[in-house]
């Protein structure tokens, strides 16, 4: 009798405990289909002041689901995202739209009585278009300009900071996170002595922004035009004798040591005629962009005064072979000359031709000394 009672009472010890496993589970899950007290007390505000009357909340462009409910929950603004994922599958199944929206932490009724914003009611607002300040901004960077001025120009016409931005492109686990979509990241890039990880790699065009974006919708547009490059050339890529990662490298170089595309290719190789040797590169544009100077600074000074010599990694006076990273962001020209380096007359000096334009090249130290004086010196004012 004494067992019975026993097992009795171990059925029953373990019933209330299911139960009360069933019941917590439930309390649980219901309160994740609320929003988080912070939000609705004014504490999690995204870009607006705190404590605020609403929240700022950017929806990025193609992030219509699961991204979404993410960042609701990384923000603050809910409190489990996978139960409110799977809610949203199940039992509502809102899309979201892209654009910058202002969630409201209270709705005013019918009878003026004023109430919490439900979650359901948060799902709908993101999911209206109408809701949405989708302003946009439409940017043009050069060809051969470098990220810090991409970053620059970013900056007067979004919401996204400066540095804020420059940290992000030289986020190892940022861009990592890219590596999977973007074939043309590889592992060389994260060379400890490279400046900036993605300098090379953002397509210099003309691009279209929401004013209220954000650091990976920037970064993804880029990379999204640099990929149709890639793609387009990419059995060249696959052919050449280049890592992918040397080629963006000598494009940004060519970039900007010649601003004719004709003569692109020649310079392109020179550049791997001394490679070849070996001989140091010996490009006056990477030490300009060692020691930051800009491109106007680097016409103006020539490759004639001390800070060629002086060590940088970048500075191809001074270290063997390519610099750790590209120098400029290069065009699809740019791109094309490195890889299709034209060796075939056995330049390896080349010289602007300030008299007639174009590029003037030597085989020898003495052809170029002579074609520095003739046609470069002889018309430069």
């Amino acid at each position: 009798m004494k067992k019975r009672n026993k097992i009795v009472i171990a059925i029953l010890v373990i019933l209330f405990i299911i139960i009360g496993m069933i019941a917590g589970s439930i309390i649980y899950v219901k309160s994740c289909l609320k929003p988080t007290k912070a939000f609705l007390n004014g504490e999690i505000c995204g870009e607006i002041d705190s404590p605020c009357e609403v929240t700022a909340f950017i929806v990025d462009e193609g992030a219509y689901g699961k991204t979404t409910i993410d960042k609701l929950a990384e923000t603050g603004i809910i409190k489990d995202a996978d139960i409110v994922y799977y809610y949203n599958r199940i039992m509502t199944g809102y899309s979201f739209s892209a654009g910058y929206f202002e969630i409201p932490h209270r709705i005013t009724q019918e009878d003026g009585t004023v109430r919490d914003v439900t979650l359901d009611e948060i799902m709908a607002f993101l999911s209206d278009p109408k809701n949405a300040h989708q302003d946009t901004v439409t940017i043009t960077f050069n060809e051969g300009d470098f990220l810090r001025n991409f970053a620059y120009q970013i900056a007067q016409n979004t919401i996204v900071q400066e540095d804020e931005l420059l940290e992000y492109w030289n986020d190892e686990n940022a861009i990592r996170g890219y590596m999977n979509e973007y074939p043309f990241l590889t592992e060389e890039m994260f060379d400890p002595n490279v400046k900036y990880y993605l300098e090379g790699y953002l397509f210099p065009d003309t691009y279209e922004f929401f004013e209220f974006t954000n650091p990976d919708e920037i970064t993804r547009k880029f990379l999204d035009r640099t990929l149709e490059i890639y793609e387009k050339h990419k059995q060249e890529f696959d052919d050449s004798d280049l890592t992918i990662h040397e080629i963006f490298t000598l494009a940004s170089i060519v970039q900007l040591e010649t601003g004719d595309a004709e003569d692109s290719d020649k310079v392109a190789g020179v550049f791997i005629n001394r490679l070849e040797l070996p001989e140091i590169l010996g490009s006056t544009v990477t030490a300009c962009y060692a020691f930051d100077l800009t491109k106007d600074e680097c016409f103006e000074i020539g490759d004639t005064l001390d800070y060629t010599h002086q060590y940088d990694p970048y500075n191809t006076y001074t270290v063997q072979g390519f610099p750790p990273g590209p120098i400029c962001n290069p065009n699809e020209i740019a791109i094309r000359a490195a890889l299709h380096p034209d060796t075939s007359d056995g330049y390896f000096f080349f010289c602007a031709n300030m008299c007639d334009g174009g590029t003037v090249f030597a085989r020898t130290a003495a052809e170029h000394q002579y074609n520095i004086e003739h046609y470069y010196l002889a018309c430069s004012d």
